[in-house]
């Protein structure tokens, strides 16, 4: 797997060690120098979407000695934002004469999945979720279906970036809030998230390899449910098909967003999730964005891997002494819900 955030996730001996606060109000992703991942001479004419995208592919591909695989599955909720909006403001300041095309072309959603197929030569399915909240968990479940279907290796990924305006029409919109780390995210009590950007890449096997770090055994997603009952009947039923009960899940990875309206049912949940399993969550180090749960995927896989729940990500004041499941609880603008279980291979 490969992971871009805000976090110095790049480097594959981090783990939380040290963590960075948001911009104020949002969170900028910490990105590399790409001339280590990617061509000079196809560097250049990429946005910054595409470059994470590519970037992070190649950390996943590499880390599994693998040269192709089966199919390219990537989740995006804005898509090649930048890129788009490149092409708009030059229609306005050129009166719409004279334009290059190279922004309109790459300011497809699907331009992240095509470049990455272009570069490993992968002539195979290539497929781009754009599901806002759910771009990501759609990816991983038509992952799972192409593997009953007898495909070998998948590629899945979710990529989200931003712009300056981005942040200045959200701000001005009053989505935003200054962020306070004296307050939890599942304690606050107004409304307003950090907005981020990142992006995660992932090579999965239908079996178990020597270079596998955990097995994604299901995923759930949930369209405004109702109530906080309502989410827990849906999650004991979603475990009880996988032969599991809450108490069973070692950590519980919960996707507050420090917004008390988006969180309502979140912490509701909270008294219920900790009776029986050790709580975590990940935005406070992540922040809001579509396919954060590809951030807390590679999260939950880091901690299986680690054997180890950093004190940063904790709400419980437990700690687990062994690592088997971690179930991750998405949520986003409190309209998208998702269950996703990884367990130790």
């Amino acid at each position: 797997m490969g992971c871009i955030s805000p976090q110095n996730t790049i480097d594959a001996n981090w783990f939380f060690e040290t963590t960075v606060g948001p911009n104020v109000d949002h969170f900028n992703a910490l990105e590399p120098s790409y001339k280590e991942y990617i061509a000079p001479n196809l560097l250049r004419r990429m946005g910054r979407a595409i470059k994470m995208g590519v970037a992070t592919a190649n950390l996943a591909i590499n880390q599994a000695e693998i040269k192709n695989v089966d199919a390219i599955i990537t989740g995006t909720g804005l898509g090649c934002f930048e890129d788009s909006e490149r092409f708009l403001l030059a229609l306005l300041d050129n009166n719409e004469q004279f334009l290059t095309p190279t922004s309109f072309i790459q300011s497809t959603h699907n331009t992240v999945g095509s470049q990455i197929a272009l570069i490993m030569k992968c002539h195979d399915y290539n497929f781009t979720y754009v599901h806002r909240g759910f771009s990501f968990e759609s990816t991983v479940q038509d992952a799972l279906m192409l593997f009953a279907e007898g495909k070998k290796t998948i590629m899945v990924g979710g990529i989200e970036e931003h712009t300056p305006n981005f942040v200045i029409l959200n701000r001005r919109a009053k989505k935003f809030k200054n962020y306070d780390a004296s307050v939890p995210f599942w304690k606050s009590t107004t409304p307003g998230i950090q907005m981020s950007e990142g992006g995660a890449f992932f090579v999965l096997h239908h079996a178990k390899t020597e270079k596998s770090i955990a097995s994604i055994d299901g995923i759930q997603t949930l369209y405004k449910p109702k109530t906080s009952e309502d989410i827990l009947k849906k999650l004991y039923m979603f475990l009880q098909s996988h032969n599991l009960q809450l108490s069973d899940i070692d950590v519980t990875m919960m996707g507050f967003s420090s917004d008390v309206n988006f969180d309502k049912l979140l912490v509701e949940l909270l008294p219920s999730i900790e009776k029986e399993s050790i709580v975590a969550s990940y935005k406070q180090v992540s922040g809001e964005y579509h396919t954060a749960s590809a951030f807390a995927t590679w999260t939950a896989a880091k901690i299986i891997e680690k054997q180890h729940l950093p004190d940063v990500l904790a709400v419980s004041d437990k700690r687990p002494s062994e690592i088997k499941h971690v179930l991750i609880i998405n949520q986003y603008l409190g309209i998208n819900f998702s269950f996703t279980l990884l367990s130790r291979c």
